[in-house]
């Protein structure tokens, strides 16, 4: 009876238990930033949420970023590898040994803590937790994609994540060029939506690592503390008081935020694009990290969830939407029950040397979903078909309507192709190839896309022809155009192109698939996407075109085959080939994307050929005058199909990489003989009939024409062709793989021959992976890139040419065995076990870090030279000036961002008869990794002023304002070294060189012709004055926009230290700072506020009259006259606020159009002289930016002693001579 009793009592207990288990269908854990070891050794959140959560099949854990401090994954070459990974396997094993699902997801510091090379960083974390093969732990999104990525959770949950740091982070990431399903902010957003539309009836935990809404450190939160001790956020016990110091820090991040925090631009444009998105999708909940604390939120109907304080805290405040906080450590947990109930519960981990106290300190039922939103009516799938056969439609009704000047302006193009009606079949969805369903939205550069499958598996793409405005345009330029002028200048691509590639393609046995134009009605077998393409006219044509019906690979995975294995081969004569029929046609948007691989495959090895896709760009032709512009001084690929090719180089320019990349292996004479064969395969009779599959109505505009343009081209190709292959022969790689292999140059006629072969089979012609003779009057340099595997490297003895080497070992035990008569150079790895068996003629560089093993396949520049570059400017003491200028850039090897830039510019006082001429040389990275600066400057002669020395200085009675004029010249020189420790801070020193000469002459009737006056005497004045000495440079630059920044800050200080040459030159030493603040005040950029502070002193207690510090219209006081007031210190602010009215949508120069109001104040102290009054003026102006590449500005200063104008042209406000 007992033992009956016992067993009741038991099941009676367990029975609530049980029952609670039962009505759970999902159980979600959120931990973030637990990146770090305690002390001891052990993560105790990870361990804690452990120990009190079950964990099984209903159980998701999902690491919200910051998975490893402070900088990601180190590569495994570092020997801080083991120690870095250690934190990222206790997260790992969280659920070993049970049913739990495990997702991390990326923050920050795993991309590098958001610097250069991030990456690079966040891949070597994925790869990693990949190679656990643990099916049940997963890194999302993959490759550093931006995802959105959908994961079901249960039936009724659903987990979207997103990359966020992908979104702000401002360096190298993957984009259009990648093999990323979505690539750009437009596609995520979009994809987002199409996402939440079909689970409108689910619970989404939509994750990020950065939070939506936050009151901690990233949100803000600056305490007393932080201003009166602002290095303990740094250190914890560095109680320092910096009063009024310490204010500088907190005040400047809340109001303008890095990029981390969310009142950044970057940050807060990604919160409301997508929040946008999810707006109208009420049954969403936000979890996040990124802030050290706990949080529950709740804000216009939505709960936003931050756990971010896996492995480090740190404060947050409360609001009136705050539901929770806690600066403790801890977790939260998720579960939804069957009957749709969401209950959120908040954990805190008291961590000791013993153990963990673990409490739950919060929970709340936050969320009942059980009641289904309405279903829109247009997503009801099963209605009949009810429309026509066929409809004539023109392709788009946008651009036949232009006047004589828009024509003239914008251009004629293809806007009557584009307007006149022809007879289109309609799609019916139901019955075309089959019967069609919809398998996904798909990403479209610049256009919508449908992915679709027939009954036999077979998959389709249905995409819109008419492009996105803002998509059309090429990244670097988007912004600067109005939008009706993109729109419009989509009619220079002729819409029915893609028509006329299959002939001319298939004449060359090019493989390409079959497009058919339909009309798609407002059908509602279309479901949620029946409202974007309803009466639209779409492309239909196959996936996945190849011969025998076989999936194709992205090029990106494509690459990735290659490195990993040295059997994976390109048919690079193939890729020639359909490269010379994008150059026939005009096609000039050919990057990696663009591209699908189909597999041919040996027994011994993997061939990939090509298959070239979207043709959307064939035969664009512009003949406006904007477009000239454009593409002569700003996108010069857009050249336009022509009879002739104005810059082969140019045209190219979007294919530079991958050209580099996919056909680097043909000489030549191989180039010679397919490009003749090409020819031959496309005369005359291919071009027309090729040309005649237009619509006949389309074909009376311009058939003929582009039939004479093609056969023209055709004629002009192997010349073009050629020119191309020099060009692109200049500098080649030769990347190896992840696998063993020998390199072996040796001696040719005309050059070098380099050979690779798979090392087991050294020698051996059959392991032979690369061949091709280089020819010396068009190759300069040859890169050979082991990568990973012991790979092996030789030069033959007889081996001279003047192709310069650079072997780069990359990770494994390489040998370099380098003889010859070859100039070199070596990298590798330090801390392997390289064999230098030979270094003639060698420079070799050994390096503990990695990244001296960096390849990369987008690499390519091309040098640049802009000419000409215009300024021009009125004041009332310059009167008008004008100036001219041109500057170059190249680009060399690991030369970042560039190898050097070179600017000369000139300004000349057509009244004043007077000239400068300025000349600014950058040269990095050439001598021991630090840059050489070069500044020159000369004045012949100045139009400054003087006043003499103090700060109340009056103007004498009688005197007008060109009797202060002072007409000397001077020659300047700067050679300084440059050490840029990231892409912020630069600091630079080296010597200076000045040299003043001056002419009575050139003073009469001014104050010089009296040196009396400014206690001097004319020995003084009129010698010749020559300075040496040094200068040391500081320059903080973070700002968004060198040309109209809107946020961010520049600061620059110098100290400059110089010694008289002559008997009347007097040593000098002073410092001067300036400072400028930039801040957005809304956003978008319409209100910007500017605060500059600046200041300076000289240390010599002697100095002549042109060595003052001073203060004027040119010089921070814009109400009065330049150089007003001159001393041996000095100290001003200013405070600027500029409001954008307006974006000009003129056809001839669009811009942004705003009004500034500023204030300035500003004095200067003088030995001996005792003064406390500050000189103050305001004022205000307009700005014009067009196209946002220069600048318009003019703006009227009033002091108490003058009102003056200035008008500027150029890149900067208020520009003097």
């Amino acid at each position: 009876m007992n033992k009956v009793s016992v067993i009741i009592l038991a099941l009676l207990y367990l029975r609530p238990a049980t029952f609670a288990q039962d009505s759970i269908q999902a159980r979600i854990v959120l931990i973030g930033d637990a990146g770090k070891l305690h002390k001891d050794g052990h993560q105790p959140v990870v361990t804690g949420a452990r120990q009190t959560i079950q964990f099984d099949n209903k159980t998701t854990v999902i690491y919200l970023g910051d998975n490893l401090y402070k900088t990601g994954l180190p590569d495994d070459a570092m020997p801080t590898y083991n120690i870095a990974k250690a934190p990222l396997d206790s997260q790992t094993n969280i659920a070993n040994g049970t049913d739990a699902k495990v997702y991390f997801i990326p923050g920050n510091h795993d991309w590098n803590n958001g610097e250069p090379h991030g990456w690079d960083a966040v891949r070597r974390q994925q790869y990693y937790i990949d190679l656990l093969s643990n099916k049940n732990v997963k890194f999302l999104p993959q490759d550093g994609c931006p995802g959105p990525v959908e994961v079901p959770i249960s039936q009724d949950v659903v987990l979207v994540i997103v990359d966020s740091q992908w979104w702000i982070h401002p360096y190298d990431k993957p984009g259009i060029e990648s093999d990323c399903p979505f690539k750009t902010q437009a596609e995520v957003l979009t994809q987002l939506d199409d996402i939440l539309a079909r689970n409108f009836k689910k619970l989404v935990i939509f994750a990020t690592h950065h939070p939506f809404r936050s009151y901690g450190i990233h949100g803000g939160d600056f305490k007393l503390k932080q201003h009166i001790f602002p290095l303990t956020d740094a250190i914890k016990k560095l109680y320092i008081p910096l009063p009024v110091i310490g204010s500088i820090y907190p005040i400047t991040r809340s109001a303008f935020g890095i990029s981390q925090d969310l009142s950044h631009p970057f940050y807060v444009s990604m919160i409301n694009d997508i929040e946008e998105k999810i707006k109208g999708h009420p049954n969403v909940i936000y979890v996040a990290g990124h802030e050290h604390s706990l949080q529950m939120i709740q804000d216009s109907g939505y709960n936003y969830i931050v756990s971010g304080s896996g492995s480090k805290s740190t404060r947050v405040s409360k609001s009136k939407k705050t539901l929770y906080r806690s600066s403790q450590n801890g977790f939260v947990t998720l579960e939804v029950s069957k009957n749709k109930n969401v209950t959120v519960s908040f954990y805190t981990v008291d961590h000791n040397a013993d153990s963990n106290k673990i409490k739950k300190t919060f929970t709340r039922n936050i969320m009942d979903f059980s009641k289904v939103p309405v279903l829109p009516e247009d997503t009801l799938r099963d209605v009949e078909f009810s429309f026509k056969d066929s409809v004539v439609i023109s392709a788009s009704d946008r651009y036949s309507h232009a006047t004589g000047f828009k024509n003239s302006f914008l251009g004629k193009n293809y806007r009557k192709e584009w307007g006149t009606p022809i007879k289109l079949k309609v799609f019916n969805i139901r019955k075309e190839k089959g019967g069609l369903k919809i398998v996904s939205l798909g990403g479209g550069k610049q256009t919508k896309s449908l992915r679709l499958k027939d009954n036999k598996g077979k998959e389709w793409t249905l995409r819109t022809i008419d492009k996105d405005p803002e998509k059309a345009l090429p990244e670097n330029l988007r912004g600067t155009l109005a939008n009706d002028i993109v729109q419009d200048l989509i009619s220079a691509g002729h819409p029915y192109a893609p028509l006329v590639v299959p002939g001319l393609a298939r004449a060359n046995g090019i493989i390409t698939s079959s497009p058919q134009f339909f009309f798609v009605p407002d059908d509602p077998a279309f479901g949620y996407y029946r409202s974007m393409f309803a009466n639209t006219v779409c492309l239909l044509e196959e996936r996945e075109p190849t011969p025998d019906n076989t999936d194709t690979k992205s090029t990106a995975k494509v690459i990735s085959k290659m490195i990993e294995d040295n059997d994976h081969h390109i048919d690079q004569p193939a890729v020639l080939k359909v490269r010379l029929l994008d150059i026939l046609t005009g096609d000039w948007d050919r990057h990696f994307d663009q591209w699908k691989w189909g597999i041919r495959d040996t027994a011994k090895e993997k061939i990939y050929y090509p298959i070239p896709r979207d043709r959307d760009q064939t035969f664009f032709n512009s003949d406006g005058i904007l477009a000239w512009y454009i593409s002569k001084f700003h996108l010069r690929f857009l050249q336009g199909f022509k009879k002739d090719i104005p810059s082969i180089k140019w045209f190219n320019w979007e294919q530079r990489d991958f050209d580099r990349f996919f056909m680097n292996a043909l000489n030549e004479d191989e180039w010679k003989n397919i490009i003749d064969n090409f020819i031959s395969s496309v005369p005359d009779k291919v071009i027309i009939e090729s040309v005649k599959k237009l619509p006949p109505e389309i074909f009376a505009f311009s058939g003929q024409t582009i039939i004479d343009k093609l056969k023209s081209r055709r004629d002009i190709l192997k010349k073009e062709a050629l020119a191309y292959y020099q060009f692109i022969s200049k500098e080649v790689t030769i990347p190896g793989s992840n696998q063993p292999e020998y390199f072996h140059v040796k001696k040719a006629s005309d050059g070098l021959q380099v050979l690779v072969y798979e090392i087991k089979k050294r020698s051996d012609t059959a392991a032979l992976i690369y061949n091709r003779v280089f020819d010396a009057r068009y190759t300069e340099e040859i890169r050979l890139y082991g990568l990973n595997g012991s790979d092996e490297f030789e030069v033959d003895d007889d081996v001279s040419s003047k192709i310069r080497l650079r072997i780069i070992g990359g990770k494994g035990k390489d040998t370099f065995n380098i003889k010859g008569n070859v100039i070199n150079n070596i990298y590798d790895l330090s801390t392997e076990k390289n064999a230098l068996v030979q270094s003639n003629r060698s420079r070799v560089k050994f390096s503990e870090d990695p990244m001296i093993n960096d390849y990369k396949t987008i690499a390519y520049n091309y040098n640049t030279y802009k000419f000409p570059q215009l300024n021009m400017g009125y004041n009332a003491e310059d009167k008008l000036f004008v100036g001219i200028g041109f500057s170059t850039k190249t680009y060399g090897f690991r030369k970042d961002p560039f190898s050097t830039s070179q600017k000369l510019s000139t300004l000349y006082a057509l009244s004043r008869d007077a000239y400068q001429l300025k000349y600014q040389g950058i040269f990095n990275s050439v001598l021991l990794n630090k840059d050489l600066l070069v500044n020159t400057e000369f004045v012949n002669p100045t139009l400054n002023n003087f006043f003499g020395l103090g700060n109340e200085t009056v103007k004498l009675d009688g005197n007008s304002a060109e009797f202060y004029r002072v007409r000397y010249k001077y020659v300047q020189a700067d050679l300084l070294l440059r050490k840029r420790f990231n892409q912020v801070l630069h600091i630079s020193f080296g010597p200076s060189y000045y040299h003043y000469w001056n002419k009575y002459e050139d003073n009469k009737n001014r104050i010089l012709a009296n040196p009396a006056l400014i206690s001097s005497d004319s020995a003084s004045v009129y010698s010749t004055k020559d300075y040496v000495g040094g200068k040391l440079k500081v320059d903080i630059n973070y700002i968004n926009n060198e040309l109209f920044p809107t946020r961010g800050v520049v600061w620059y200080s110098e100290l400059s230290s110089l010694r008289g040459l002559n008997k009347n030159s007097r040593n000098l030493t002073k410092i001067t700072t300036d400072m400028q603040v930039y801040a957005a005040l809304s956003e978008p950029s319409k209100l910007v506020a500017t605060v500059r502070l600046g200041g300076g002193h000289i240390f010599s207690k002697n100095f002549e009259y042109f060595q003052a510090l001073n203060l004027g219209a040119n010089n921070f006081i814009r109400g009065y006259r330049k150089n007003r007031f001159s001393g041996s210190t000095m100290a001003y602010g200013s405070m600027e606020l500029r409001v954008k009215l307006f974006k000009s949508e003129s056809y001839i120069l669009p811009g942004d159009v705003g009004v500034l109001g500023f204030y300035d104040i500003g004095r200067v102290w003088q030995r001996g002289e005792s003064s406390g009054k500050w000189h103050s003026s305001y004022g205000g102006g307009f700005y014009y930016a067009p196209f946002n590449l220069v600048l318009v500005s003019a703006t009227y200063g009033i002091s108490d002693e003058d009102q003056l104008f200035n008008f500027s042209l150029g890149t900067k406000f208020n520009l003097t001579f």
